[in-house]
Parts: structure tokens; C-alpha cells; sequence
């Protein structure tokens, strides 16, 4: 069963945002949000309802909530600050409502500013889509659906191009799209962090931060105090307690932060630390063992003191240090929430929803926390910024003859762009394929080449999944020689002329040898079958089908020169 763990539960106090800026979207930070709401037509599977994004004057407060629902809308995700994305009917009446923005998303506003180049990609939906419509949505977009058991409620792990998701985002039950982790891709298994959520929704993935911190609009620093009200019996308490420690000083090292260790849980400004079983008090009980690992509460104003960055973890987890469910790896991410962090799209980052043991921060968390606060070493605080886009995965192959007379041609290129390491293969159409030596300077010993025009791509793949080809065409010719010595062909499977077998197909293999070298393999049957084998000086045929009876089963071999050689087996199926 897949483990899923909770993370930064925020309780929203009614007027508390209320001068705050507005929404925060992703890509509104990097691209600019548009001045006012634009006339948007989704594409859409449910006919009756859509998808809306309001931004309030100040709140939203409970009772413009109750006029809300009064109206027929109901709240599907919070959008920080100020902001809900809402499911509302048709007939939905905006008028006399205190929004200084309502409308739907552009197909832009929904696609990570990470989003730049084909590969594997995290579809987010809006918590009310039923699944079966979001595959049919996104294999309408012409993506390839990637099955993994380890996902999130509501997302969807999806390969294709840019374009391709471009055309996904048009749809209104998209909420956003953003990258993979390999780890996903590869079927890896992760733990899922359940999404921020608060007692109005969940918190959006396009969502970067959550309130301003602990210091308040601006970039200052925080002098904060942590307590444990129970810790697990699966590990010492001082391991526990040091782990955890070590998790908040982590964050310190980079930000204007310190943590104090008190024994007041309900003092203000205080993180205090809880492992409990099942309901422990509030709205969020634990659920054992392999699923819910822990849920914390976003730091006060948006949280009410004495919860506002509490971390509550379930006590039966079997608890780690260094291993499987790492309290060091799970306290570093919940401490970040509990500082005011969303969820970052970086597979690489410590806040990437999906849970991995990690060592330290990254960063992309480091540039994400200086968003909330001034930095450790009094340096001048830096704008905030989106993480910067990886260049473009290219594989290029350097010179090589476009003709030649040999059986075989080696390649070499390069890979640029791309995240992380890469892998390259290469294929032909006249079969064959292959790995490269090298990820970002490659080469291959050698491709066999058969005679006349031969199709070869070589792809490469870097850490995200997204991949990029280069094709050359290599034209071989026969020689021109005296020479008439057709090739030594031998069989060696099967090792008999003669073969009785109740198979419905037999597998072939052998070896040719040419002075001028081999340039085919083939085979035929008497009842019409045939085919070419893979490889020549080394040859297979993994399965050549049979007719029930006699079988006559002939190889034949050429060579550059065009001489032939041929050997046939008997084979009676019955």
C-alpha cells in the first residue's frame, strides 16, 4: 500500500489576510498576470459546471464564503493570498461580490515555468474532476499515460511534448501541470506529500508560499522556539529529538532563523513537535502504519497561536534515521511548511511534494526561502525569482561518411541541455539497437550496416525523462572486387539438421565469416515465411514460425561482393 504523508495544514482565520498581496501563481511570478480577467472558453467534460479563479478585497471572510454557497459554488482549492479557485454552476451570478479578479486561467497560467521541453510531466486536477475524465482528457491531448500507484489523489503522470501540454492546460479541469520525478517515471516508489490544505481546500501546487512568514510582509529575520510534546518509541528519544533539530538548523544556515529548544508547547512563536496515534486533537487523525506520515500548520498570521507551526507525525510509523522513513527527511520538509513554504515543481528540491531521503537542502529551497526572509549572513536580500529553465536536451553526431562499403560504422556526438545525467541508445531501421559508451561526449563502436540506405537515430534521455533524437542516413555499397568466395555460414541453433519440436516457433542463431564482409542474414521457410536476422557475423532469429508437420527452415548469408551461402533444417512440428 502506498504511504502518503499530510504536510502544511493551514486553518484561515476570517478577515486575518486582509491587506495582503494577491495571488501568487507560479507563472504569474514569472510571466506577469494579466491586469484584469481575460475572456477564457476552456474546453470542458462537465457541461453543467466550470472552473473559476475569484481574488477577494480583503479575506475571503466566512461571510462572503456563506454567499458563495448560497450562490451554488463550491471552494476547490485555496489560492493564497486572498484568492479560491471555485466549481460553479452555469448560471453562477458574479454581480455584487467584493472580487478585484474573477475569471478562468489561460492555458498559460496553468504550466510550470519548469515546463520547457518534451518529457514526463505531473498533471495536477482540480480536487471535484473524476479521474476517468482526466485520462480521457489528457489522451485527447495526445499524451502517453505513465501508470504508477504512488501518485496523489488528483494527479496524473503524463509523457509528451511541450505542445501537447499546452493543449492539455486548455482544459477547465486542469489545475496545473509541472515536472516529474524521475524516480516516478522509472516506478520508483515515493511517498506522496497529501498537499498543503487548509479548512476552506487544498492549497495549489501553482502556489509558491503561504502567507509571509513568521516576519510578517518584508524580508527580516525570525527568533522561534521548538518543544516536543511526545516523541516515538521507536527510536531513542535523543536521536529523535537531535534529527529533528538538525532539520530546523538546516533551514537557519540560510535564512535569518534560530530555534531555541523550550519545554513550553504553547507558548507563541513556538513549533511544537508531536507523535501521536489516530485523532490527537485536531481535524487531521492519523490513519497507522504506510500512509499518513505527518501533517504541520502554516505559521501565524495564517494560523491562530498556539497551533501556527506546530508538526504533528504519526507514531506508528516505523521510524528511521538514514533509512526508509527518515525523521530528519520528513522534519526538513514539514519545517518548511511550518516556515511558510508551498511545494516547489524541482524533483530536486527538498519541497517537491513527493517524499524522497534526502541529505540537506538544495537551491532551489535555499532561493525559495530567502523569498520569506532575509538571509543568515546578512547579506543584501536578492529579488525573488523563479528557479531558471534547463536549456534544451540536444544529441548531435559529428562527421561521418554518408556511403561507404563497410558491414559496420562507428558514431560519436555530444549531448547539451537537459537536467541531470544522461543516457544515450541508438537504433536502426534494418534492425538493431543498441547503448552508447559516454552520456555527454558519446560514442559507438559499432552499427552494422545492411546494403543500401540505412536509417540510423540515436536519442538521448536526461534525469526528467525528456528525450532528443538526431538521425543520420548511411548508404552502404558493394565492393568492387574479383572477389567470388561466398561467406562461411554456420547454425548453431539448433544444433542438429534435424529437429522435432511441439513449438509453435523455433529460435535460430549461428555465425558468417567474409573476407569482404557479411552484409545480410536471412530466412525463409517453405511455407512462404521469411525474414532477416539480427546481427551478421554474430546472427539470431528469435522465433521463426512453424506449420504443424515438416518444416524446411533456410539461412542464407551474403556478402559485400553479393556471393551467397545458404543452410537449411529440417523441422517436424507435432
Amino acid at each position: 500500500m502506498k504511504a502518503v504523508y499530510a504536510l502544511g495544514l493551514s486553518v484561515v482565520v476570517a478577515g486575518c489576510l486582509a491587506g495582503q498581496d494577491g495571488i501568487r501563481l507560479k507563472s504569474w511570478m514569472a510571466h506577469g498576470r494579466p491586469e484584469a480577467a481575460v475572456s477564457v472558453t476552456p474546453k470542458r467534460r462537465t457541461l453543467t459546471r466550470k472552473h473559476v479563479v475569484v481574488e477577494f478585497t480583503a479575506g475571503p471572510n466566512r461571510e462572503q464564503i456563506a454567499e458563495l454557497e448560497s450562490r451554488g459554488a463550491r471552494i476547490v482549492q485555496v489560492l493564497p493570498e486572498r484568492g479560491l479557485a471555485l466549481s460553479v454552476p452555469d448560471t453562477f451570478d458574479f454581480g455584487g461580490l467584493d472580487f478585484t479578479w474573477a475569471g478562468a486561467l489561460r492555458a498559460a497560467d496553468k504550466i510550470s515555468p519548469l515546463v520547457v521541453k518534451a518529457g514526463a510531466y505531473l498533471v495536477e486536477y482540480y480536487p471535484d474532476v473524476d479521474m476517468g475524465d482526466a485520462r480521457s482528457i489528457a489522451l485527447a491531448s495526445h499524451l502517453r499515460i505513465i501508470e504508477n500507484d504512488d501518485l496523489a489523489p488528483g494527479h496524473l503522470l503524463v509523457h509528451g511534448t511541450r505542445e501537447s501540454l499546452r493543449e492539455l492546460a486548455q482544459w477547465d479541469e486542469v489545475s496545473y501541470i509541472f515536472p516529474a520525478a524521475r524516480e516516478l517515471v522509472e516506478g520508483t516508489h515515493l511517498n506522496v506529500c497529501a498537499g498543503a490544505v487548509t479548512t476552506l481546500g487544498a492549497v495549489s501546487q501553482s502556489i509558491p508560499t503561504i502567507g509571509y512568514g513568521w516576519d510578517g510582509p518584508g524580508l527580516g529575520g525570525a527568533a522561534l522556539n521548538y518543544a516536543f510534546a511526545a516523541v516515538t518509541e521507536k527510536l531513542p528519544v535523543g536521536t529523535t529529538e537531535s534529527e529533528i533539530g538538525r532539520a530546523l538548523s538546516e533551514w537557519a544556515k540560510y535564512a535569518k532563523l534560530s530555534f531555541t529548544l523550550t519545554t513550553s508547547t504553547a507558548a507563541p512563536r513556538t513549533i511544537a513537535i508531536l507523535f501521536a496515534r489516530g485523532a490527537h486533537g485536531d481535524a487531521y487523525p492519523f490513519d497507522g502504519p504506510g500512509k499518513m506520515l505527518a501533517h504541520t500548520f502554516y505559521p501565524y498570521l495564517t494560523n491562530p497561536e498556539p497551533i501556527a507551526g506546530d508538526m504533528h507525525l504519526d507514531g506508528d510509523e516505523s521510524w528511521h534515521v538514514g533509512t526508509d522513513t527518515d525523521v530528519f527527511s520528513v522534519a526538513l520538509h514539514e519545517a518548511g511548511h511550518a516556515l511558510g513554504l508551498g511545494h516547489s515543481d524541482n524533483p530536486q528540491d527538498v519541497m517537491y511534494p513527493y517524499y524522497r531521503k534526502v541529505t540537506g537542502l538544495s537551491p532551489g529551497d535555499i532561493a525559495a526561502i530567502l523569498t520569506l526572509y532575509a538571509p543568515q549572513d546578512g547579506s543584501a536580500p536578492t529579488p525573488p525569482t523563479i528557479p531558471s529553465q534547463p536549456q534544451q536536451l540536444v544529441v548531435a553526431v559529428q562527421s561521418y561518411k554518408a556511403s561507404t562499403t563497410a558491414s559496420s560504422v562507428a558514431l560519436s556526438g555530444t549531448v547539451t541541455g537537459g537536467t541531470g545525467n544522461v543516457t544515450v541508445r541508438w537504433a536502426s531501421d534494418q534492425g538493431g539497437s543498441g547503448g552508447a559508451q559516454g552520456t555527454r561526449s558519446w560514442t559507438i563502436g559499432a552499427v552494422p550496416l545492411a546494403m543500401g540506405a540505412n536509417h540510423i537515430t540515436i536519442s538521448a534521455t536526461d534525469a526528467q525523462n525528456a528525450t532528443s533524437s538526431a538521425a543520420v542516413t548511411i548508404t552502404r555499397t558493394a565492393q568492387t572486387t574479383s572477389d567470388t568466395t561466398p561467406p562461411a555460414l554456420a547454425i548453431t541453433t539448433p544444433a542438429s539438421n534435424n529437429v522435432s519440436t511441439s513449438a509453435a516457433t523455433l529460435a535460430f542463431a549461428g555465425t558468417a565469416r567474409d573476407d569482404v564482409g557479411v552484409a545480410q542474414v536471412s530466412w525463409s521457410t517453405l511455407a512462404g515465411a521469411a525474414g532477416t536476422a539480427s546481427g551478421t557475423t554474430s546472427w539470431s532469429v528469435p522465433a521463426i514460425p512453424l506449420l504443424i508437420g515438416t518444416n524446411v527452415v533456410t539461412i542464407r548469408a551474403v556478402d559485400a561482393a553479393g556471393n551467397a551461402s545458404w543452410r537449411s533444417v529440417t523441422v517436424t512440428r507435432h
